[in-house]
């Protein structure tokens, strides 16, 4: 069903139901409700859209899987551009409150998602601490596009190329530098 995403909702009814939530929260609502993600990024193009499945396993974990899709523009570090960047997340959290429960959960291999008693949750908020986790430390356009959209790495590369040829005058220079700043040159010329 593709539905707004509720503000609050009850774990444990979800899980145990096994409901299915699929939809897209529009570029206005994402404004308003993901402060922390537009405060990361220069801007969000579009609708985020979203595919989550409550259930419980075998185990007794109470966990969420799913999918969130966005996209967002970002200020590359290296030639200081802005670039867009797609966000696809893999959701797989369990929903824990004890320590015993965290350990089951990590030894199925879920993330963790910490509750009070008697808590509900803000998807919304859950769904952006997942974009937030998958942008990049430091934003750069992707080495596929260096040449394209990256000047200055290549530019860069040149440059290094340029000195590689320069480096055997660079080390005779050096040298006879050296020899006259070095204090103890005058001892060398009294050795002879």
């Amino acid at each position: 069903m593709n539905e707004r995403i509720p503000q609050r909702i009850d774990f444990r009814r979800y899980t145990d139901q096994g409901v299915t939530l699929d939809g897209s929260i529009s570029l206005e609502e994402s404004g308003t409700s993901m402060p922390r993600l537009n405060d990361a990024v220069l801007e969000n193009t579009g609708d985020i859209k979203y595919h989550l499945e409550f259930d419980t396993d075998i185990l007794g974990n109470r966990f969420m899987t799913g999918q969130v899709l966005a996209q967002v523009v970002l200020q590359c570090q290296r030639c200081m551009d802005n670039y867009t960047l797609d966000l696809n997340c893999d959701l797989s959290i369990a929903f824990v409150q004890s320590e015993l429960a965290q350990k089951q959960a990590e030894e199925s291999n879920y993330d963790i998602f910490w509750l009070a008693k008697k808590e509900l949750i803000d998807p919304r908020t859950l769904l952006e601490d997942e974009l937030l986790l998958a942008l990049p430390q430091i934003p750069m356009h992707e080495e596929s596009e260096i040449g394209k959209a990256c000047d200055v790495r290549v530019t860069f590369l040149e440059q290094d190329d340029l000195m590689a040829d320069d480096d055997s005058n660079s080390h005779s220079i050096e040298k006879e530098q050296n020899d006259t700043d070095n204090p103890f040159a005058i001892l060398k010329q009294l050795k002879k």
